[in-house]
């Protein structure tokens, strides 16, 4: 057979398979790095309340100049709206350079010295919905939550949306 005509077969046997041909041409298997990213779950991690608070809009929250607020989170599954009990949530704040300065969402989502950071690691597995307490020192500090999985739980890295605790604002 001619090179072109054999090349021809394999397109056709690929296309027919749904494989790429290069990858049928190298036994039709995908690396392991490809399937394993291929079959992450997704998951939705988000904060379910801030007490004493009142949803400003946005995400944000108004909350009581002196006292301390409690928020409380979680991560589902998206393909079966299942509550996700491995792995971590970090709670980030919005903080600039090296000093440990509090900063509003808005700081960290420009281009300047602000920056998302670790403040607490939450343990799934030891509480799938995690509260921590704050009492920002700052007029408005900006939070948000990542979800790290547990190795091999089959779950992707997600990132909620950033919110504000906001003590200019009246709850």
């Amino acid at each position: 057979m001619k090179s072109s005509v054999l090349t021809g077969l394999i397109v056709v046997l690929a296309a027919s398979s749904g494989q790429s041909p290069s990858n049928a041409i190298a036994g039709g298997v995908a690396s392991p790095r490809v399937m394993a990213a291929a079959q992450l779950a997704a998951v939705d991690v988000s904060l379910v309340s801030v007490s004493p608070g009142t949803p400003s809009g946005g995400g944000d929250w108004c909350i009581d100049a002196v006292e301390r607020v409690m928020l409380t989170a979680h991560v589902v599954d998206l393909a079966t709206q299942r509550e996700v009990t491995t792995g971590t949530i970090v709670w980030q704040v919005c903080q600039g350079g090296r000093s440990l300065e509090g900063f509003p969402k808005e700081a960290c989502d420009a281009h300047g010295a602000a920056r998302w950071g670790g403040a607490v690691i939450s343990d799934l597995s030891f509480d799938s919905t995690p509260s921590i307490g704050s009492s920002p020192l700052v007029p408005v500090l900006g939070f948000r939550l990542q979800y790290r999985p547990a190795p091999g739980s089959g779950f992707k890295r997600a990132t909620s949306e950033p919110f504000n605790l906001d003590k200019t604002c009246s709850p």
